[in-house]
């Protein structure tokens, strides 16, 4: 074997090596991010040199994690971007398909899961609504049923959101849209029901309200029955409160090594697949409190998506790196059986080569979880986990419906619409017995959960 096909094979092989560092610093970072925080997380991130093949999942990283953070802005521009990229990846590139063949997964341009897919719009969309733009994330949820229209396959409930749709009822309700938010209500309950979960008590709210309002008397009656309670509409001197929430943080994916068995050589190859733990997520809910008291529920297990998105890919990712497998045992037999040094490095290399697809969109909450309580509109409403008081939508939500989200790795919660500025605290030299933020952390912003 010539000094050019041996300097070839290794540079091959620590091209590959560098791009499987930078998967693992990132996944590293997803680990970490429930105890660091998205602040740090997020500066952490745009230290990792990354392909173009994993821009993708880089922007969709730092978009949640700017949302998470409040910068509307940027988490949109990062969000729009590994948007276009999944995109434009729907038409596979030819040689990205051999070069995935040949070598690993991990050298086609990462384009997300269908989950991924639908949730860029639902990430969007939130950051429009805080942003004071509820007609741009109208605009948003449209796109994303346009995405679960095309995702959609009989008899399955991959790429469909219970979440997007709830999301989306909940656009076009507090744009004034009943019909329109009782079609997508409608449409959540029926991913939910046809995977045999749960209906959280803020959707069982939102359908009883709204066929109440419209008129549909006998499909009231039936979701009542089937729900044990009655509508909820608020009185003249009430409003609706919604409670969006993120819980966690959702699982990396790792790799596992298979023996398979390849009639063509008649031996055991050795093969290596993505693949997930065993879910042990324990949800945590959050309580909002007002004239009503409600605990919020699932709406959507993300760890669970993540798993079933995987195991729908796992007979094509196994067929296809069985291919490589037994190709590559063909090329080290062929390369020892000339007795030369280059047999070694062949083997060496085709260990390096083969590596999983260990990329996800990880940086995601383990669960999305709703609530929807009605309250007087000169009384404060409260998140009692937190110990958060929001101000009475009086102050702030003139049409009487305020949306908050809120997530497990920030304090600071946001809402639509803005909540009014808080008072400057004086200045310590002004301020009695007090310490300032510096001296009592309890009083500064924090970048992760109590």
């Amino acid at each position: 074997m010539n000094t050019q096909r041996l300097a070839l094979i290794g540079l091959f092989s620590a091209l590959l090596l560098l791009q499987a560092c930078a998967a693992w610093q990132v996944n590293q970072a997803a680990a970490s991010l429930a105890t660091a925080g998205p602040r740090a997380t997020l500066a952490r991130l745009e230290q990792i040199p990354t392909s173009g093949r994993d821009q993708a999942q880089l922007l969709l990283n730092t978009g949640v994690l700017k949302l998470y953070l409040g910068d509307w802005q940027g988490s949109r521009d990062d969000l729009e971007q590994a948007k276009a990229i999944m995109s434009s990846m729907q038409a596979v590139s030819v040689t990205e398909n051999f070069a995935a063949m040949t070598a690993n997964e991990t050298l086609r341009t990462y384009n997300g899961t269908p989950t991924d897919q639908v949730l860029v719009h639902v990430m969007l969309a939130l950051g429009y609504l805080l942003s004071g733009d509820p007609d741009g994330a109208r605009v948003e949820m449209l796109q994303a049923d346009v995405t679960m229209q095309r995702l959609a396959e009989e008899d399955s409930t991959l790429g469909q959101l219970a979440s997007a749709r709830f999301l989306a009822g909940l656009i076009y309700e507090v744009n004034g849209e009943r019909d329109d938010a009782l079609i997508s209500y409608r449409r959540a309950y029926n991913i939910l029901s046809d995977r045999g979960e749960p209906i959280p008590e803020a959707l069982q709210i939102s359908l009883l309200n709204l066929t109440q309002r419209q008129g549909f008397r006998q499909e009231y009656e039936a979701f009542s029955k089937r729900f044990g309670r009655q509508a909820q509409l608020p009185a003249t001197d009430e409003g609706e409160w919604f409670l969006i929430y993120f819980d966690g943080v959702i699982s990396n994916k790792t790799e596992t090594r298979l023996s398979v068995y390849d009639g063509e050589v008649d031996t055991m190859v050795s093969v290596v697949m993505p693949h997930y733990a065993p879910v042990n997520y324990q949800p945590r809910g959050l309580t909002l409190v007002g004239g009503q008291r409600q605990r919020s529920a699932m709406i959507e297990n993300l760890e669970v998506r993540a798993r079933q998105d995987l195991d729908a890919q796992r007979a094509k990712l196994l067929a296809a790196a069985t291919v490589r497998a037994v190709a590559k045992y063909k090329m080290v037999q062929e390369a020892q059986s000339k007795g030369d040094f280059g047999g070694i490095l062949m083997n060496i290399a085709t260990v390096a080569s083969e590596q999983a697809d260990v990329r996800s969109w990880n940086m995601l909450p383990s669960s999305v979880q709703v609530a929807r309580i009605t309250s007087k509109l000169n009384q404060p409403v409260s998140l009692a986990e937190r110990a958060v008081t929001l101000p009475p939508q009086s102050e702030f939500a003139p049409a009487g419906k305020a949306i908050v989200l809120a997530s497990s790795l920030i304090d600071q919660v946001y809402s639509w619409p803005s909540l009014p500025p808080q008072p400057t605290a004086l200045p310590v030299a002004e301020q009695a017995g007090t310490q300032s933020p510096e001296e009592n952390p309890a009083q500064g912003e924090s970048d992760a959960a109590p």
